[in-house]
C-alpha cells in the first residue's frame, strides 16, 4: 500500500533532501511504498525522473537478530559497491550508503529497485528448460562474484578493518560458533558438545582452500532470485547481506547442485571435495541452527 499520502510532511522532506544529494533539485520524490515482511524497513521510492529506488534502514531496536544478521545492511552496501565496477544487469546499483543515518536517524542504503518476481512465486510455472536457463546464469554469477578476491578470510567489514582471518578453516569455524551462539543464547537444545567436537575434528580439510573468494551465502535462495515473468529469464537478485571472504561453495546454489549451476559456473565437484568441505557446508548446517532459533521464538 502507498505510504506517502500518510507520511508527516517532515518525513517527505527528509526522504527529498536524500534524493538531493543524488539528483538535480528538479527530481522529486513522487510516491512511497512501504514493504513489509522484511527484517530491514524497505521502501521503494518512485521519482519524478521515472526512477525508482530502495530505501533500506538498519532494522528495528525492537527486532531481535542473529548474530550475521547485525552487520548485514553494511555488508549489503560493500558487496553492491564492489560488484557496481563489474556493471552485472542482475547487480543492483548502489545510489547511496549512510552508516549514521544523517537526517533520517537510521542507518539506510539506497539501492536500485530490482524488477521482477522471485522464483518462489514463479515456481510452479517455470519448466525445466526455464529452470536450467536460470541455474545456469545463477552458476555464472557466482563464479563473476567469486573473481573477487581478498587478503583474508571472514566478513567483509572485519576483512576491511584489517582484523579478518588467515586461513578459511579459522574463519569458517567462527562463522559456526555465531550460529551456535544464537542458540545457546535461545535456550535451543542441540547437542552443543558433539557439534563443536566434530567441526573441530573435519576442519583441517577446509585448509585447502587458499584464497578468500567474494561469495554470497544466500545466492539461490528462491525467495531472493528474481526472474522476469514473461521471459522466465534471470533479471536479478537481492539481499546480498550474506556476503563473506571465503569458499566459494559456501553459496546456497551448490548444496546438491543441478549440472546447469556447475555447467553456469565451470567445475564439476569430485567426491573428495565434498567428502572434505562440502560436508560441513551441503547441509547448510548453520542454515538449520539459525532456523532452529527462528522457530523456537528468537523473533
Amino acid at each position: 500500500m502507498s505510504a506517502f499520502s500518510s507520511l508527516q510532511t517532515y518525513e517527505i522532506n527528509r526522504l527529498q533532501s536524500i534524493i538531493q544529494l543524488l539528483f538535480p533539485s528538479t527530481v522529486r520524490v513522487q510516491d512511497v511504498q512501504t514493504l513489509d515482511g522484511h527484517i530491514h524497513p524497505l521502501h521503494q521510492l518512485k521519482l519524478s525522473n521515472g526512477l525508482q529506488l530502495i530505501l533500506k534502514f538498519s532494522s528495528r531496536p525492537t527486532t531481535s537478530l542473529l548474530r550475521r544478521e547485525r552487520r548485514a545492511l553494511e555488508t549489503e552496501a560493500r558487496v553492491l559497491a564492489l560488484l557496481g565496477q563489474s556493471e552485472n544487469p542482475c547487480i543492483p546499483q548502489l545510489f547511496h550508503f549512510d552508516p549514521l543515518g544523517g537526517s533520517l536517524g537510521s542507518a539506510f542504503l539506497l539501492r536500485q529497485y530490482a524488477r521482477g518476481s522471485t522464483v518462489l512465486e514463479m515456481e510452479s510455472l517455470l519448466t525445466p528448460e526455464n529452470r536450467q536457463a536460470i541455474d545456469r546464469r545463477l552458476g555464472f554469477l557466482a563464479k563473476m562474484i567469486g573473481k573477487h578476491v581478498a587478503l583474508s578470510f571472514g566478513p567483509l567489514e572485519r576483512v576491511a578493518n584489517g582484523t579478518g582471518c588467515h586461513s578459511w578453516r579459522q574463519a569458517f569455524i567462527a562463522l559456526f560458533e555465531e550460529a551456535l551462539r544464537d542458540s545457546e543464547d535461545m535456550f535451543v537444545h542441540l547437542p552443543y558438545a558433539e557439534i563443536r567436537q566434530q567441526i573441530t575434528r573435519l576442519s583441517p580439510a577446509l585448509e585447502e582452500i587458499t584464497t578468500p573468494q567474494l561469495v554470497i551465502v544466500n545466492l539461490g535462495r528462491p525467495s531472493e532470485v528474481l526472474i522476469d515473468p514473461e521471459l522466465k529469464q534471470l533479471s536479478g537478485v537481492v539481499d546480498l547481506g550474506s556476503a563473506f571472504w571465503g569458499d566459494v561453495l559456501l553459496a546456497e546454489i551448490f548444496d546438491n547442485p543441478s549440472s546447469a549451476v556447475l555447467e553456469g559456473y565451470g567445475i564439476s565437484i569430485s567426491h573428495k571435495r565434498l567428502e572434505g568441505i562440502r560436508l560441513l557446508l551441503r547441509d547448510r548446517n548453520t542454515e538449520k541452527i539459525n532456523d532452529y532459533s527462528r522457530n523456537d521464538g528468537y523473533r
